[in-house]
Protein backbone atom coordinates (compact mmCIF):
# COMPACT_ATOMS: atom_id res chain seq x y z
CA UNK A 1 0.00 0.00 0.00
CA UNK A 2 1.51 3.37 -1.05
CA UNK A 3 0.72 6.54 1.22
CA UNK A 4 0.44 9.90 -0.49
CA UNK A 5 1.67 12.92 1.67
CA UNK A 6 1.19 16.71 1.61
CA UNK A 7 4.21 18.07 1.21
CA UNK A 8 6.48 19.12 4.18
CA UNK A 9 5.95 23.42 3.43
CA UNK A 10 2.43 22.71 3.24
CA UNK A 11 2.32 20.88 6.49
CA UNK A 12 4.64 23.59 8.04
CA UNK A 13 2.66 26.65 7.01
CA UNK A 14 -1.15 24.23 8.24
CA UNK A 15 1.30 23.77 11.16
CA UNK A 16 2.39 27.69 11.81
CA UNK A 17 -1.19 29.09 11.02
CA UNK A 18 -3.08 27.03 13.36
CA UNK A 19 -1.02 27.53 16.22
CA UNK A 20 -1.49 31.26 15.65
CA UNK A 21 -5.16 31.13 15.29
CA UNK A 22 -5.33 29.09 18.50
CA UNK A 23 -3.08 31.08 20.58
CA UNK A 24 -5.28 34.02 18.92
CA UNK A 25 -8.65 32.69 19.49
CA UNK A 26 -7.06 32.35 23.25
CA UNK A 27 -6.33 35.56 23.51
CA UNK A 28 -9.97 36.99 22.00
CA UNK A 29 -12.08 34.76 23.96
CA UNK A 30 -10.06 36.61 27.10
CA UNK A 31 -9.91 40.07 25.91
CA UNK A 32 -12.68 42.52 26.09
CA UNK A 33 -15.56 42.31 24.21
CA UNK A 34 -14.21 45.51 21.84
CA UNK A 35 -10.76 44.14 22.06
CA UNK A 36 -9.86 45.26 18.02
CA UNK A 37 -6.06 44.36 18.49
CA UNK A 38 -7.55 40.44 19.39
CA UNK A 39 -10.32 40.60 16.93
CA UNK A 40 -7.72 42.07 14.41
CA UNK A 41 -5.35 39.16 15.01
CA UNK A 42 -8.24 36.37 15.09
CA UNK A 43 -9.10 37.34 11.80
CA UNK A 44 -5.93 37.32 10.50
CA UNK A 45 -4.82 33.75 11.72
CA UNK A 46 -7.93 32.65 10.16
CA UNK A 47 -7.23 33.87 6.76
CA UNK A 48 -3.64 32.43 7.36
CA UNK A 49 -5.48 29.21 8.31
CA UNK A 50 -7.65 29.02 5.00
CA UNK A 51 -4.63 29.90 3.05
CA UNK A 52 -3.04 27.01 4.86
CA UNK A 53 -5.84 24.79 4.17
CA UNK A 54 -6.07 26.21 0.52
CA UNK A 55 -2.21 24.92 0.18
CA UNK A 56 -3.45 21.79 1.48
CA UNK A 57 -5.91 21.53 -1.33
CA UNK A 58 -3.57 22.01 -4.72
CA UNK A 59 -0.88 19.48 -3.60
CA UNK A 60 -1.52 16.38 -5.61
CA UNK A 61 0.00 14.38 -4.12
CA UNK A 62 -2.45 13.57 -1.83
CA UNK A 63 -6.09 11.78 -2.27
CA UNK A 64 -8.95 13.91 -4.34
CA UNK A 65 -11.33 13.68 -1.53
CA UNK A 66 -8.71 14.89 1.16
CA UNK A 67 -7.64 17.79 -0.93
CA UNK A 68 -11.94 18.76 -1.29
CA UNK A 69 -11.86 18.49 2.39
CA UNK A 70 -8.87 20.90 2.69
CA UNK A 71 -11.15 23.10 0.26
CA UNK A 72 -14.16 23.20 1.79
CA UNK A 73 -12.08 23.95 5.48
CA UNK A 74 -10.48 26.56 3.91
CA UNK A 75 -13.81 28.17 3.10
CA UNK A 76 -14.97 27.73 6.96
CA UNK A 77 -11.81 29.27 7.93
CA UNK A 78 -12.17 32.24 5.01
CA UNK A 79 -15.75 32.86 6.73
CA UNK A 80 -14.35 33.33 10.04
CA UNK A 81 -12.42 35.58 9.22
CA UNK A 82 -15.20 37.35 7.85
CA UNK A 83 -17.46 37.34 10.94
CA UNK A 84 -14.69 38.23 13.24
CA UNK A 85 -14.11 41.29 10.50
CA UNK A 86 -17.18 42.18 11.03
CA UNK A 87 -17.48 42.16 14.50
CA UNK A 88 -14.99 45.25 13.94
CA UNK A 89 -17.58 47.19 12.74
CA UNK A 90 -20.66 46.49 14.25
CA UNK A 91 -20.97 48.88 17.17
CA UNK A 92 -21.71 46.51 20.47
CA UNK A 93 -25.34 45.73 21.31
CA UNK A 94 -26.93 46.80 24.28
CA UNK A 95 -28.27 44.23 26.31
CA UNK A 96 -31.60 44.69 28.94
Amino acid sequence: MTFMRASREAVARWNTAYAEQTAALFAAMRAEPVDAAAIRRLARAYREVAAAWRGLAGELAIPLWARHAAAVAAEEFDRRAGVEAARLNTPPSKEF
